[in-house]
């Protein structure tokens, strides 16, 4: 195995501009000012990896031949809505899918090969809503349990998944919280679309659990996620020894995402990216992969990317140009204390 390059980030950024309904949330549009990215990652001599179509063998570990039988049909027929969230096909929606799989694949081979510490896969359509067998809540392939996945059979048998979007990873749990091996914690607006992680939803084995949900009520920012991170995930992870750590990245819980309400600011994320290293340098080697999730508002989008980066790399985070939420962080100190007793934490 090659020495790990420890200055090395590796990132790839797949647009995919022919998936894209110009009147959905989930669009083209969301990576309008991602040149602000490639300057950063030319100014900083970041890694860009190859985009590549994801291998069948690599998804059908997660999705089972009769499902992605059943979405090329409906792209047949596309363009169409296939779930009511609602999620969108058209014709180029299967190599779309294919290749934000692929690229969180192929960084997730850069840093398996010490070619990178760290990296971010930046894709879309996004994947934590995606069942086994369903397309839902705009995704269509689970990107990072199928990362999962190809991460244990390459040895790395203890994964941990942190999943900060907005809504709560439904698919991404569904899929993996009957192996041991995989501890997935879900930050997310309560009540909200889809309707599942609550408090009490701790996994199929309550006397051995690897599912913690975390959901908050609006308005939770900056300090609530710092928190939730110090209190409950570190913890968490210390009693869990991964040997990987996932991050599926949601910037719609950006205070000026409009879609839900929780409000991260960038700073916020920035921090959040930084303790969350801490994780991963504790007990991974510093292995950490963030796969994009959610995030509607363009300008948030690229300018959290950019400070979860940075974070990530131990570097100073970038002025935060859109400024501090606009509201007062909310109370989330009752959830946070249910969430510790539920899982002997307190």
């Amino acid at each position: 195995m090659p020495k790990s390059n420890e200055g090395s980030f590796a990132y790839a950024i797949v647009p995919s501009p022919g998936h894209d309904m110009a009147s959905h949330p989930e669009n083209a549009g969301r990576f309008i000012h991602f040149d602000l990215l490639r300057q950063l990652a030319l100014a900083e001599g970041l890694l860009e990896v190859q985009i590549t179509p994801a291998p069948m063998e690599a998804i059908t570990v997660v999705h089972p031949q009769s499902y992605l039988d059943t979405l090329l049909k409906a792209i047949e027929e596309s363009p169409a809505y296939i779930d009511y969230a609602p999620t969108y096909v058209t014709p180029a929606s299967f190599e779309a899918a294919l290749n934000s799989a692929g690229a969180t694949l192929n960084v997730l081979e850069a840093v398996i090969e010490g070619r990178a510490r760290a990296g971010f896969s930046i894709g879309r359509p996004p994947g934590h809503h995606a069942t086994a067998t369903r397309a839902m809540g705009f995704c269509l392939l689970n990107n990072v349990a199928i990362a999962a996945r190809q991460a244990q059979k390459q040895g790395l048998q203890r994964v941990m998944i942190v999943d900060i979007d907005v809504h709560h990873g439904n698919g991404t749990q569904a899929i993996l919280e009957h192996d041991p091996d995989v501890l997935y914690v879900s930050t997310h607006q309560s009540g909200i679309y889809p309707g599942t992680g609550v408090l009490n939803d701790i996994g199929p084995d309550a006397d051995n659990s690897t599912v913690a949900n975390i959901p908050l009520p609006a308005r939770s920012g900056d300090s609530t996620f710092e928190t939730v991170i110090q209190q409950v995930i570190k913890p968490l992870a210390a009693r869990f020894v991964p040997e990987i750590l996932f991050i599926s990245a949601g910037f719609d819980a950006h205070w000026r995402d409009p879609l839900a309400g929780l409000q991260l600011s960038t700073a916020g994320y920035h921090r959040l990216a930084s303790m969350l290293a801490e994780i991963a340098e504790e007990h991974c080697a510093g292995r950490v992969i963030v796969v994009l999730e959610g995030g509607y508002d363009p300008e948030a989008l690229v300018h959290s990317v950019i400070a979860v980066i940075q974070g990530l790399r131990g570097s100073g985070i970038p002025d935060d140009l859109l400024g501090p939420a606009p509201f007062p962080d909310a109370d989330a100190s009752s959830v946070i204390q249910s969430v510790l007793a539920l899982h002997d934490l307190a």
